[in-house]
């Protein structure tokens, strides 16, 4: 096997265990940052954010996020809401997130949302720095 040929092949053994773990990284600072699986990994404002879910930011730099695995998270309302699943902001704004984990919600077209195992909406969480 050429060095070339080895190269190429542990890139992708490299690949294919990044994408199996569900990694999500950063790059800061020369520095590599992976959240869990089913989590966030974001550079904001100079610092790497590790997060167990989805994350948002606001127009002021704000940043929450889902404190669940694979969770959502929304802003609606001037707040910001999180659950264990898929979250939307319904027409009339208000935040809807599937209670059943990786669930999802929908809206039909007279406005009534439906998720996966109910909905809920709570508070999401200012994420931790990565380790």
């Amino acid at each position: 096997m050429t060095m070339r040929a080895a190269r190429s092949m542990a890139a992708l053994m490299l690949l294919g265990w990044a994408l199996a773990a569900g990694a999500n990284c950063v790059n800061l600072n020369g520095r590599g940052y992976c959240a869990a699986p089913g989590g966030m990994a974001l550079s904001h404002q100079g610092q790497a954010y590790c997060s167990a879910g989805q994350c948002v930011i606001d127009e002021f730099g704000n940043l929450f996020c889902s404190p669940y695995p694979g969770g959502g998270a929304v802003r609606a309302g001037g707040g910001f809401f999180a659950g264990p699943g898929q979250c939307l902001v319904s027409r009339d704004g208000n935040a809807y997130c599937a209670k059943q984990p990786q669930g999802s919600c929908r809206q039909d077209a007279g406005g009534e949302v439906s998720c996966d195992g109910g909905w809920t909406r709570e508070a999401a969480t200012r994420p931790p720095l990565c380790q």
